[in-house]
């Protein structure tokens, strides 16, 4: 996505749901100032020298116009209050500023649904004698446990789930974000979905970039990805978005594609 982008070309930048910080470290040099926002407790592994509040993006504590580029990546499909995280970021923008939204395709959920059961499946085979099996991928460190709550910590209410619902959300593959169903998400996660969600809440949708395909599980299928992405098929889509009229300057380092060519 960056790499046409010039060390320092971005003014000051907000990374919403900023989650590790991975993120947010590749941003940092490419604008004067990044700040990055996470809703969920902990600290961030990467950039720990960023500014990091910890907000909802429906309700950020900055001034008015105080950014020239916000970003976020797989944030705004688990955001329940939607409407209010739209006025936020049209409020926190700049007149000339530009937004860069990376959000997951139908692509995305058909492979999350169509390989939710190899994916247990391959789980299982990694748990019998793993140390004999695989190699260790951090030298035989273990990392602490998430700390961040999934949308399901939200739909609880952040009680304990029973081991019925355990049991289930280990045997169903699970929604994804925040919609009312599997259908729902497939087709909410349509480009032309979020095209209209950001042109309803006042901004205009200058391009759809689609990005590489990959299924999120770790397969490694190199093969069969390279062939669905000579399909055009791409697991996000994103979607570089301003206020109406405007025509920052940055958004010459993207090539900007229409809503309706992204998958």
């Amino acid at each position: 996505m960056f790499a046409r982008v010039p060390p320092g070309s971005l003014g000051d930048m907000l990374e919403v749901g900023s989650g590790d910080g991975f993120l947010a470290s590749l941003l940092a040099p490419l604008g004067k100032t990044l700040t990055t926002t996470e809703y969920a407790p902990g600290e961030a592994s990467f950039g720990r020298d960023l500014p990091r509040l910890r907000c909802s993006v429906a309700a950020l504590p900055f001034a008015e116009a105080a950014f020239d580029f916000i970003f976020s990546s797989s944030v705004l499909e688990h955001v329940r209050d939607r409407a209010g995280a739209m006025t936020e970021l049209r409020r926190c923008l700049r007149p000339d500023g530009m937004m860069i939204h990376l959000m997951p395709s139908p692509t995305w959920k058909l492979l999350q649904l169509m390989l939710y059961y190899p994916h247990l499946a391959l789980r299982g085979i990694e748990y019998i004698g793993a140390e004999r099996q695989l190699p260790a991928a951090t030298n035989g460190a273990t990392e602490p446990p998430s700390t961040k709550p999934t949308t399901e910590h939200w739909r609880d209410r952040g009680a304990r789930p029973s081991w019925w619902q355990e049991l289930r959300r280990g045997v169903f593959p699970q929604v994804h974000g925040e919609y009312d169903g599997h259908v729902r998400e497939l087709f909410g996660f349509r480009a032309k979905a979020w095209a209209s969600t950001f042109q309803s809440a006042g901004f205009e949708v200058r391009g759809c970039l689609r990005l590489p395909l990959y299924s999120g599980y770790g397969f490694g299928l190199e093969r069969l990805r390279r062939a669905g992405e000579r399909c055009g098929l791409g697991a996000h889509n994103a979607f570089i978005v301003t206020h109406p009229g405007a025509r920052p300057k940055i958004e010459a380092h993207w090539p900007l594609a229409p809503a309706s060519m992204a998958s």
